[in-house]
């Protein structure tokens, strides 16, 4: 299944600002399906407040999830941001080796898995979104079931210094199984972002939450270059 391209997603959420609280699309699943969740955000598509973001604390936000596959011997996350007029990906988490029995990362979590590069300051760990220019943003966080860690030796990479790109080529034929959580975040007076209500319409993340796709590598639509733009 294709992933909905950004300019289509950008607009369905923009559209599920208008609704009422509580008619956004639970992040709950049926039983037994993957699925990556954050105890910060509402809904698939929902606020990412304010303060994981530049205009905040900057912390790095929690992430739950359940039932990997069988098989899973190690998890890896993205957290990216493709600009709806590009397609060049701005990216704020890469973090590996995520041992097989974590169910969660807290706030702040520094001390499980290996972090490696984001795009934004091109130092190792999360940067917090910090967009340079108005308008909604949407924010994408993945995390891929393996079944065995990446291999980064092979490429020469220097722990700590793995960029999305060699992250994902270095997954490509493990993934067991992947979920991906939307967050959208606007700076300004007129931001929605101070508390965990919905932004996103009911189908917003229609097929990422929750999407298992074995073998791939993850979401196509994130693998443009690194941008030296902050947003």
């Amino acid at each position: 299944m294709k992933s909905t391209s950004p300019a289509i997603r950008m607009a369905l959420l923009a559209a599920g600002l208008l609704l009422a609280a509580g008619f956004g699309a639970a992040q709950s699943g049926p039983a037994g399906q993957f699925r990556l969740k954050s105890p910060v955000i509402r809904n698939n598509g929902g606020n990412l407040p304010t303060e994981y973001t530049c205009d905040g604390e900057s912390a790095s936000p929690p992430f739950t999830w359940n039932d990997p596959p069988p098989g899973t011997r190690s998890f890896a996350m993205t957290l990216h941001h493709i600009p709806p007029d590009d397609e060049v990906k701005h990216v704020y988490v890469v973090l590996y080796n995520i041992p097989a029995d974590v169910r969660s990362l807290a706030k702040n979590s520094k001390d499980v898995g290996v972090w490696g590069m984001n795009s934004m300051r091109h130092k190792v760990g999360y940067t917090p979104p910090c967009s340079g220019g108005g308008g909604l943003k949407i924010y994408t966080a993945t995390l891929y079931a393996l079944s065995s860690p990446p291999n980064l030796e092979f490429k020469g990479t220097a722990e700590g210094m793995v960029t999305m790109d060699q992250l994902l080529d270095a997954i490509d034929g493990k993934v067991l199984a992947r979920s991906s959580l939307d967050m959208v975040y606007m700076r300004g007076a007129a931001a929605p972002n101070n508390g965990r209500g919905p932004a996103g319409a009911a189908g917003a993340g229609a097929g990422r939450a929750g999407d298992a796709a074995a073998g791939g590598r993850g979401n196509a639509a994130g693998r443009g270059a690194a941008a030296p733009a902050q947003q």
